[in-house]
């Protein structure tokens, strides 16, 4: 038995040793981005230059949410909004409404745009603004309990309120005064068995709020872990190889040597069991395996989900909202599905069917064009819904072949609309196209001014290098494999790791208990 334990040393050993070296800066740059982007207060004011961004991350017609949403007003003037902020324009020509809007590019990100009279309401990343049309600039409005800089991701008008949403809370004000007052969403799930897609639960497990604030606290302080581990790796590796390689300057590892060499075991033995959580779970998170995952979920009265928001309420964050002229209703899109309730929010909501599939990153567009008829997108295309007669329509995208949403290059990010119908879709790749290849229209050009000042944000960049999509333009569609690999190599070096310390650890006591015996002797 000493033999094979020792055969499988022998191989564990470089294996953790030179594989860990290898992968150690990026193992380092994935702790370190994993951190920022669950604490992204941490880093809401930075951007990156474009010197540092893959060129196929330029905007081109208004692709990437750049712009995600707008309208066209009765005077022909453009208001459009997304990643840019919000810009006005008139006669092909945009400029930004930048007077008192957030200056950070995290910050201004705008998910939602509502014209009042005189005025523009404005949801964003970093809160919810109001726009005077007179005075030519922006004011922050109070979401009381919401936080300073809360992040804002629908507003609707109700009659003659205004209902802003966050990802988990609702605020009503008049409509003439903006003085928003929280209210309570109460859920009728006493009847619900709903079920959570696997691929939302890894994710909690990924980011830690499957067990809430104290799950969260956890994955930043492994985080932190393996950052540790691999500055660690390089110092054990080159302190003794640089009395080698620069004799004259040979002098004997210190006392930070040998702190890195103790705590580089201790961290990497207590760590490594949720390490391999997380390899595992960001592993699945990213295709080929997501796609092998996909079909499954769970009853949200899971025992793994006792402490995750799934089990309970909405069942996960707000996306987008409308208000329902017809049945003075609020139609809610969850990560969760759809969900029912009075516009005054004086009854339970409840869950609610609408017969349109929509993609896993969730609605895009939830829009009422009259009583009765919504307009409904994600990344699986953009619908027509009737809802009396339950019947919907699809609107492909021009050029689209095929009448597969999920098998097709559909990807709804927004709709500009005039007079409460869509004039113009916003594909993500391609940006700004007609709304069905029937249609003549030509959408207006990007400015390139726009673009080139809307980099990145920091929290943005760190995403797009955490689930590999950075790396697209130098490995094609191969990118897709960095963070799978990634994981299973991290799994890997744990595991090699974790038998390494217990081969010697079980050696030093074989040793230990020889030496008793032959002092007893």
């Amino acid at each position: 038995m000493n033999t094979l334990y020792r055969f499988f040393f022998r191989i564990s050993k470089p294996i953790h040793k030179y594989l860990g070296l290898v992968l150690c800066l990026y193992f380092l740059a994935m702790g370190a981005s994993g951190l920022l982007l669950n604490n992204p207060g941490w880093i809401r004011s930075m951007s990156v230059s474009w010197n540092l961004t893959p060129a196929n991350y330029e905007y081109q017609n208004w692709n990437r949410m750049l712009v995600r949403q707008g309208f066209i007003d009765s005077d022909d003037t453009w208001f459009v909004a997304g990643k840019a902020g919000v810009l006005r324009g008139d006669d092909g020509v945009f400029t930004a409404l930048e007077q008192g809007f957030p200056r950070a590019l995290y910050e201004r990100d705008t998910s939602a745009l509502l014209p009042l009279d005189g005025g523009l309401l404005a949801a964003t990343r970093g809160g919810l603004y109001a726009f005077d049309r007179s005075q030519q600039s922006w004011r922050q409005l109070e979401l009381p309990g919401a936080g300073r800089s809360p992040h804002v991701v629908d507003v609707v008008r109700a009659g003659q309120q205004i209902v802003a949403f966050t990802a988990r809370q609702v605020f009503v004000a008049e409509a003439d005064e903006l003085s928003f007052r929280p209210v309570e969403l109460t859920v009728a799930d006493e009847n619900f068995r709903g079920r959570v897609p696997l691929f939302r639960i890894l994710h909690d497990i990924h980011n830690g709020t499957i067990i809430g604030l104290p799950g969260k606290l956890l994955v930043d302080v492994v985080g932190l872990a393996l950052v540790f581990l691999s500055i660690s790796c390089l110092v054990i590796w080159y302190v003794p190889r640089r009395n080698r390689w620069f004799a004259r300057w040979r002098r004997n590892p210190g006392a930070f040597f040998r702190f890195n060499w103790r705590y580089h075991l201790k961290v990497g033995v207590y760590a490594v069991a949720f390490l391999a959580v997380l390899a595992i779970s960001g592993a699945l998170l990213r295709p080929p395996l997501l796609i092998a995952i996909a079909p499954y979920s769970m009853e949200r009265e899971h025992p793994l989900l006792s402490f995750s928001e799934r089990s309970h309420g909405l069942g996960g964050k707000i996306q987008r909202a409308l208000y329902s002229t017809w049945d003075n209703s609020i139609l809610l899109a969850t990560e969760s599905g759809f969900w029912r309730g009075p516009a005054d929010f004086s009854a339970p909501f409840r869950p609610a069917s609408v017969p349109i599939s929509i993609h896993g990153m969730g609605a895009t567009v939830l829009e009422e064009m009259e009583p009765g008829l919504f307009l409904v997108g994600s990344f699986s295309g953009l619908f027509v819904w009737e809802e009396l007669s339950q019947r919907v329509w699809r609107l492909p995208r021009p050029g689209l072949r095929g009448g597969n949403p999920f098998m097709s290059n559909d990807l709804v990010s927004g709709v500009i609309l005039q007079e409460g119908y869509p004039r113009f879709r916003l594909d993500y790749h391609d940006g700004m196209l007609p709304l069905s290849a029937q249609r003549a229209d030509i959408p207006p050009a990007m400015p390139r001014e726009i673009a080139r000042n809307t980099p990145l944000s920091l929290w943005h960049y760190l995403f797009e290098f955490h689930n590999g999509r950075i790396f697209e333009k130098w490995l094609g569609s191969s990118y897709m494999l960095v963070v799978p690999i990634g994981g299973v190599l991290l799994l890997i070096i744990g595991l090699s790791g974790l038998y390494d310390w217990w081969y010697r650890r079980r050696k030093a006591k074989q040793k230990k208990r020889m030496e008793s015996a032959q002092t007893e002797e």
